[in-house]
């Protein structure tokens, strides 16, 4: 629902922005498969160590990964502006739209590394049984600050839909120091099994 509304924050600057995001979110989402595994990943290794209770090895293991994500990060922004400018060139649109579009996904390169950095801090919470975080990391601060925030700046706004995307994306900057902070100071290391 909460991404319904942000993408319908996105219409207000008509349907060719939603065209352009629709095809730009197809390269992402398909590249964006990189850190659902990382996410995964910390999921079961970690998870695994923190249920044999190897909480400094699991930090170690949590901590590697999430370098490695945010690494892996820098390698998919970089083929997502490679793929940039051929990639919306398959669909049968109009030039504007294949050129916004270009920009959509020149803007979710940017902030690849950051995604990489959301996946893996969501999980090492997850890892730990941190279910009520996780609730607020995700679900919650969609509700409370995206969504607001492209409201605001779509209906109240001038500003160009790219600007609004870039925007919203920033916010996220909140949860990456969040999360940081959630995963240095260890409050999702504990067993969870009995």
């Amino acid at each position: 629902a909460g991404m319904a509304m942000l993408t319908q924050c996105y219409s207000v600057r008509g349907l060719e922005a939603i065209a352009a995001i629709n095809i730009s979110n197809t390269i992402n989402n398909v590249l964006n498969v990189v850190f659902i595994a990382m996410g995964d990943a910390v999921a079961i290794l970690v998870g695994q160590l923190l249920g044999a209770g190897e909480m400094e090895k699991a930090r170690d293991t949590d901590n590697k990964i999430i370098a490695f994500a945010v690494m892996s990060g820098f390698v998919v922004a970089v083929c997502l502006v490679g793929m940039s400018f051929f990639f919306p060139q398959l669909y049968n649109t109009g030039e504007h739209v294949r050129q916004l579009a270009t920009r959509f996904i020149l803007v979710q390169a940017l902030f690849t590394p950051q995604v990489a950095l959301l996946h893996t801090t969501y999980f090492t919470m997850r890892s730990g049984g941190k279910t009520i975080v996780t609730f607020l990391f995700d679900s919650v601060f969609l509700w409370v600050f995206s969504v607001p925030v492209a409201f605001l700046c779509s209906h109240f706004t001038g500003m160009n839909v790219l600007w609004v995307f870039a925007v919203v994306n920033m916010v996220d900057w909140i949860k990456c120091i969040v999360g940081v902070v959630l995963v240095k100071r260890g409050v999702w290391m504990q067993t969870i099994t009995v």
